[in-house]
């Protein structure tokens, strides 16, 4: 792994871990972080059983990187961020958040990306922008895909910080653990997860898209959301 580089990518057994590098800013997104991301998650082995996406520095992602951005993202835009989460939507392998600390805003949309989120119990996840006065089209396209309207206008419309057992309550976290222990706890989710048989993952994923449907098109329907 290069230290350089914004995404750490290393395979351990028949889990893959996606580190999200920038721990001097709290692993906040930059264009270069985005498409290493994106590309991590383009390139996932079809034969993996598992990815952990984590944060280095003992947080997970304190959102867009606005210093470099530009609070209106136009010293930097941020053309790959659409294209990680189409990335993701098209990556079959089941997803497993460590959630330490924090997940703001661009961050709170890979948390809700997730399969599996493990949280600290003093961890939160915030979906802020409409204090910014702007959408949140990431987070509310999973929200979207994985929750009720219930829900995902509690998260957006609210946008508070939503903290450890609430998020659970909410269903946007799987579980709570101590703070120091966020991390152990998702390599052995994500662990066991991807000791099952392949052929087990695979049928549950096809049974999946026969009930809930497959966007044809993700590039487009991601890019699309942005574009209103």
């Amino acid at each position: 792994m290069s230290t350089e580089s914004n995404v750490h990518v290393e395979r351990v057994g028949n889990r893959l871990d996606i580190v999200l590098n920038r721990p001097d800013r709290k692993n906040a997104i930059t264009q270069q972080l985005a498409v290493e991301l994106r590309d991590a998650f383009l390139n996932v082995p079809s034969d993996l059983g598992c990815i952990l996406l984590s944060g280095s520095g003992g947080a997970f992602c304190s959102g867009i990187d606005l210093k470099i951005a530009g609070a209106d993202l136009k010293n930097e835009p941020l053309t790959a961020w659409v294209e990680v989460h189409a990335a993701i939507y098209k990556c079959r392998v089941p997803v497993v958040v460590a959630l330490e600390r924090y997940a703001i805003n661009a961050g709170a949309a890979l948390a809700l990306a997730a399969n599996i989120v493990v949280a600290g119990e003093s961890s939160f996840l915030q979906v802020g922008e409409i204090a910014m006065g702007v959408p949140a089209p990431m987070c509310q396209a999973w929200l979207h895909l994985k929750h009720s309207q219930a829900v995902a206008d509690r998260v957006v419309l609210v946008g508070d910080r939503i903290v450890g057992a609430n998020m659970v309550a909410l269903g946007l976290v799987s579980e709570v653990v101590a703070d120091g222990e966020v991390l152990n706890r998702s390599q052995a989710v994500a662990d066991h997860i991807a000791s099952h048989p392949q052929r087990g993952r695979d049928g549950i994923v096809r049974t999946w898209d026969s009930l809930r449907g497959r966007i044809d098109n993700p590039d487009e329907w991601f890019s699309n959301l942005i574009k209103r």
